[in-house]
């Protein structure tokens, strides 16, 4: 499932990969393994993954950084991307939007992905996930809470990614049908659900995606 959702992202993010792009919350170097971006740099809390990162692709910027105070100039990046929860571990979150609206060229994107509110309540999770850590302080969003902290920018649209893949394996498991899920299947039916779009609230989904510009 995480393969698959990985595909619908790197889809979804591609107009966010030209020019100088920061990665928060980069980890172990995801996005640079889903997707080929212009000029790379991630910045990482954790040492351990900075270093994993460096091994994997010595030939991208990782550091070590806290993303509400960005080791980097005002207005350098063409695009920032967050990918799979990091900002919900910001419990300053307009301190963070500033810090990277500031690091932001104007005209400069965003496409930032908040916990939504299903994680926070634990439904259909599909198996273990850091985010449900309870001794770890975070928020998660809904599409108004998540466009309200982006009030300062423009055009700001609100995805929901795998709103049923999770619930479609779980019943088929459970009810014995035999279906056999791949990697490919279940990108086929992720993307079908962008015919839902318009009729599901982005926080009923396993992910949400938020993407934005910054005015020029």
């Amino acid at each position: 499932v995480c393969k698959a959702e990985d595909v619908i992202v790197s889809e979804i993010i591609q107009p966010y990969l030209s020019g100088n792009v920061l990665d928060i919350g980069a980890g172990s170097g995801l996005l640079c393994e889903i997707a080929t971006v212009d000029n790379y740099y991630g910045i990482e809390l954790s040492s351990g993954m900075t270093t994993l990162a460096k091994s994997k692709f010595p030939e991208n910027n990782f550091s070590v950084a806290d993303m509400h105070k960005l080791p980097f100039p005002d207005n350098f990046f063409d695009n920032i991307i967050s990918l799979y929860g990091p900002i919900s571990y910001s419990l300053t979150p307009n301190e963070l939007i500033a810090e990277i609206k500031r690091v932001l060229k104007p005209g400069g994107r965003v496409a930032l992905m908040p916990y939504t509110l299903r994680v926070g309540h634990g439904l259909e999770m599909g198996g273990y996930s850091t985010a449900t850590e309870k001794d770890i302080e975070k928020k998660f969003y809904t599409q108004e809470t998540a466009k309200s902290l982006l009030a300062g920018f423009s055009e700001t649209k609100a995805q929901g990614i795998n709103f049923f893949l999770n619930t479609e394996i779980r019943f088929s498991e459970e009810m014995q049908s035999g279906d056999q899920w791949t990697v490919e299947t279940m990108i086929d039916f992720l993307r079908k659900e962008i015919y839902f779009q318009d009729n599901l609230k982005p926080e009923m989904a396993r992910h949400m995606i938020i993407t934005a510009q910054k005015p020029k």
